[in-house]
């Protein structure tokens, strides 16, 4: 689906699919077979699988769209900011909180943290410059990659279901302060 150009109509039939996909993937309760999405959407099921082969495309492409909606608006923010801590732990808390809340789509998107690394792979060049701005006002570790972040924000991804009393915040924030110049161990290689 991604790359190509849709007709207005198909592209309003992979909205409701979304839609639909993203509702009954929250619900949690296992109901969100292809067959329901697609009657959900009111749909028929060729047309599903015309835009998306199996379920995980579709929740990848429910994924990707919740990561534009909530999470691409905090990566503008990091960009902008030279005191990164506090959008990071923004961004890895508001992950957690749509993972948590989002019930069934995790797991029905496969690898979780893969898909997490790709969305903010994608969004590289904006980390990078926010990763060198903050190191040269002395905010972040000097031998900090602009990769390391991703990686980070995917380790909260892989890691969300561990958390069993829905703070996520305090966690984030310890391992964020490894990010810390002031206390900081050079870091192998």
């Amino acid at each position: 689906m991604a790359g190509r150009a849709l007709r207005v109509d198909a592209y309003a039939s992979v909205s409701r699919i979304l839609d639909a996909a993203r509702r009954l993937f929250a619900s949690g309760q296992g109901s969100a077979t292809l067959n329901r999405i697609a009657q959900e959407a009111g749909v028929g099921i060729a047309t599903l699988y015309r835009h998306f082969p199996n379920r995980q495309s579709l929740a990848r492409a429910v994924y990707d769209q919740l990561f534009d909606e909530q999470l691409k608006p905090l990566l503008e923010r990091f960009e902008r900011s030279d005191t990164p801590r506090e959008v990071l732990l923004d961004m890895a808390e508001r992950l957690l909180l749509i993972l948590g809340r989002e019930g069934g789509l995790a797991g029905s998107v496969g690898d979780i943290a893969e898909a997490t690394r790709e969305l903010l792979h994608r969004n590289g060049d904006q980390i990078e410059g926010a990763v060198r701005r903050a190191q040269e006002a002395g905010n972040l570790r000097p031998d900090l990659r602009p990769a390391d972040i991703p990686t980070l924000i995917t380790l909260v991804a892989a890691g969300f279901s561990a958390l069993q009393d829905g703070s996520p915040r305090r966690y984030v924030s310890l391992l964020l302060d490894g990010l810390n110049p002031a206390f900081a161990q050079p870091l192998p290689e």
